[in-house]
């Protein structure tokens, strides 16, 4: 008698050591966890770091330099060193964004699910320590020299930081996925004093709904601030915009 399995089975493809390598670094910089000019370890020590060859290191640097996230630099103070994100994304992403957007509809979709209820459940949780951290994250991205990508590695930050003091670690897994995949779009918003202040503001209301402990303000407000960000990025990808014009990131 034969066995009918209820799910359908992922069938198996090959993945080398610099697959895994390559992802790991790409996340981080893709969340700014490592910023513009920053230079990362040899391949040496990310050997010893990831645990694999120098050789899987090598193909995996390779492979971020050629899709323009990190640069190598000879002479005296020579490295490799990380590229900004915004400085390609023009080339790199608008157009993809553009044919795929059934599926980057999904993901703003699973978004609107996920990071509201995360901001309900951290209004309940989060601690003392944390919402000084977050005040810390809004009061260094409203400083009148605030450079773009420390401005959205601060904004990254924020999100992550109400998603881990839910306190539940399937939300945290979950946001840092998300801002993974949505992270390339924003970096197509343009930045401005006035984009930067429109986002501050937004956060800063949210902080204080959390400091009162309002699960339901907070889930509203989170709702609120990303269908925002999903429409400004809709209007990016699709609209003809002055390069000038400003709309809202996060």
């Amino acid at each position: 008698m034969p066995t009918y399995f209820p799910q359908q089975f992922e069938k198996v493809s090959p993945k080398k050591v610099s697959d895994f390598i390559f992802e790991q670094l790409e996340e981080a910089i893709i969340l700014k966890e490592l910023l513009p000019e920053e230079q990362l370890p040899n391949e040496r020590e990310l050997a010893v770091m990831f645990n694999a060859s120098r050789l899987a290191v090598r193909e995996a640097l390779a492979r971020l330099e050629e899709e323009g996230l990190i640069e190598k630099r000879v002479g005296a103070r020579g490295g490799t060193f990380i590229l900004p994100l915004t400085l390609h994304s023009h080339r790199r992403h608008r157009d993809q964004i553009a044919a795929d957007w059934e599926q980057w509809s999904k993901v703003f979709e699973y978004r609107l699910i996920i990071e509201p209820e995360a901001a309900c459940l951290a209004a309940q949780r989060i601690s003392e320590a944390e919402l000084r951290q977050l005040q810390q994250y809004l009061d260094m991205s409203i400083e009148a020299d605030c450079p773009r990508e420390l401005f959205r590695s601060l904004d990254v930050k924020f999100h992550l930081s109400i998603a881990r003091a839910s306190g539940n670690v399937y939300f945290e897994k979950a946001v840092r996925s998300i801002r993974t995949k949505i992270n390339p779009a924003l970096d197509l918003m343009p930045y401005s004093n006035e984009v930067r202040v429109r986002n501050s503001d937004s956060h800063f209301e949210l902080l204080r709904v959390l400091h009162e402990r309002d699960g339901v303000q907070s889930r509203e407000l989170m709702k609120r601030h990303i269908e925002q960000a999903a429409s400004a990025i809709h209007r990016r990808v699709f609209e003809e915009r002055p390069a000038d014009e400003e709309v809202p990131e996060s």
